[in-house]
């Protein structure tokens, strides 16, 4: 399944990113999920540093990889998820978090970070799209209110450097 996300961030319309959740058995952990984000260099650069700051949080539900820059517009990070990590939905331990790692979508949790930890702007309206293989699944506009609260005040667009 993937889940695109054109215009996540205020003020820029041309940066977006992609979930991809591979095949897998309903009773493995949850494999890593990468998110490809891809726009113009400039902000893509201050993304990438700003990013940085996601990978320092602790959560016991859920880690980020560093961020990689693998060109001057691609940046490539991963949705760990910390509960699975040696231990099964029967052990009791974490439960209800192993749940919500497996069923809130990746990029809610991606976004509330974004606006939480590095302080970024989003766009007041989210648009997602979900495909399987070549399939579209769904296309969902949602209210920013409704991922997360407060909304970051950083703007890419308006950032030095």
């Amino acid at each position: 399944m993937t889940i695109k996300v054109p215009a996540p961030f205020a003020g820029i319309s041309d940066l977006g990113f992609t979930a991809q959740y591979r095949a897998q058995q309903f009773n493995e952990p949850q494999r890593d999920v990468p998110l490809l984000i891809e726009g113009p260099q400039p902000p893509m650069r201050r993304l990438a540093e700003l990013l940085q700051l996601l990978s320092g949080t602790e959560s016991a539900a859920y880690e980020w990889s560093n961020p990689v820059m693998l060109s001057d517009e691609v940046v490539v990070l991963a949705f760990r998820d910390r509960i699975a990590k040696g231990a099964t939905l029967s052990d009791g331990a974490g439960a209800a978090e192993y749940v919500m790692n497996l069923v809130c979508p990746v990029v809610f949790t991606f976004l509330r970070d974004c606006a939480t930890v590095a302080h970024l702007r989003l766009s007041e309206v989210i648009d997602m799209r979900v495909s399987s293989e070549q399939n579209s699944v769904a296309e969902l506009s949602m209210p920013l209110e409704q991922i997360v609260q407060p909304n970051g005040e950083r703007l890419l667009w308006g950032l030095a450097g």
